[in-house]
């Protein structure tokens, strides 16, 4: 964000840099009590949601960001992104749409039939609404309104052996 000298009006940083430096904070936050955080700076209330087809509200993508970071290990999360689109709606990056893809790598989870944790990645494709939720020019509003994703936890030795 820059503010222009002869105005009040802020110049918002792309909806890509938006998106990649929120939903880095989200997943690579140290503790809890900032993840959370990080959510309700990224997310609107009311958010609309959906992963793999199922509904879900933002106390539930809040519950789903809580148990990954339960999983990680002292590294944490780490966000590796592959790929981005953004269509914004005009100059000001104010409202518009951005889709991604990216993975996150540090989650250790006990599998059925496995005894020790493995270590697995979370491979998601989203595709996102982000509107200001206030006209005020002079601060920087965005929110996530709708959010459609889909992913997929794949143990790190097939992704491994795959490549």
């Amino acid at each position: 964000m820059v503010r222009h000298s002869h105005s009040d009006v802020l110049r918002l940083s792309s909806l890509t840099q938006w998106s990649q430096g929120h939903i880095r904070r989200v997943f690579e936050s140290p503790s809890e009590a900032e993840a959370v955080q990080a959510i309700e700076d990224t997310f609107s209330k009311d958010v609309n949601a959906s992963l793999n087809g199922k509904q879900l509200g933002l106390e539930q993508v809040k519950q789903l960001v809580l148990s990954m970071h339960k999983e990680s290990r002292t590294g944490g999360l780490k966000v590796e992104w592959k790929q981005t689109v953004e269509v914004p709606e005009d100059p000001t990056n104010r409202n518009g749409s951005f889709g991604g893809v990216y993975i996150i790598h540090g989650i250790w989870r006990t599998l059925s039939g496995q005894y020790e944790p493995m270590e697995l990645e979370r491979h998601k494709t989203v595709t996102v609404r982000i509107e200001s939720q206030s006209n005020d020019t002079t601060v920087d509003s965005r929110k996530i309104v709708n959010l459609v994703f889909v992913a997929s936890d794949i143990p790190v030795h097939d992704v491994v052996s795959s490549r």
